[in-house]
């Protein structure tokens, strides 16, 4: 989080308006920084506006909304939860039966092409490549972290930005910083019926 004045006078080519000033600025990524990066997307509030840029080379977007028109902000963080011993051991289990059964099965129903030196069937061996990276891919799914999303509702308009799930508590400390300055700017003239200005975080 920001804890100095900032003197930045634009952010990737957009310049700020007369007394306008940064608050804070969210990279995906990288959570809260301080000074804007060079490529991807960020997402700065100011005292006037929300500004969301995305810059990937050969493209560049920016958006930008009045704070006053600012309604409401959710911060949304899915956690993928890791497979227990007993699912684990169910997982082994059922990848070995699996390699018995196919390998033995298709041996005998294909050419005999022996690896040389481990002296294993081919397919046998693909299998257990086959194996292998499927058991890999689902450890990884279910140990990482599914990431963030920053959701900001305007008036008529809506803002959704994926962050990392590391970034989940810098992505709360600017939706505080968001509501803050919205409040300062008065909040949204008309707000739509229902609408509540409120912050929605959840993990």
């Amino acid at each position: 989080m920001q804890t100095a004045t900032s003197y930045l006078s634009r952010i990737r080519g957009v310049d700020l308006l007369p007394e306008e000033r940064i608050e804070a600025i969210l990279h995906p990524e990288q959570g809260l920084i301080e000074e804007p990066v060079g490529s991807g997307r960020l997402l700065a509030a100011t005292n006037r506006r929300v500004i969301s840029v995305m810059e990937d080379g050969s493209t560049r977007v920016a958006q930008m909304y009045a704070m006053a028109s600012v309604c409401g902000v959710g911060v949304r963080n899915d956690v993928r939860r890791g497979l227990s011993w007993l699912q684990w051991a169910v997982l082994v289990l059922g990848a070995v039966v699996a390699y018995l059964v196919l390998a033995y099965w298709l041996v005998d129903r294909l050419p005999s092409v022996i690896i040389p030196v481990i002296n294993l069937h081919a397919v046998a061996a693909i299998l257990v490549i086959l194996i292998a990276l499927a058991v890999w891919l689902l450890w990884r799914s279910m140990t990482h972290s599914g990431g963030s999303l920053i959701r900001i509702e305007g008036v008529n308009w809506s803002l959704d930005i994926p962050c990392a799930g590391e970034c989940y508590e810098d992505s709360v400390a600017f939706a505080n910083i968001l509501l803050s300055m919205q409040h300062a700017a008065g909040g949204p003239s008309h707000y739509p019926q229902g609408t509540e200005t409120s912050l929605v975080a959840g993990r």
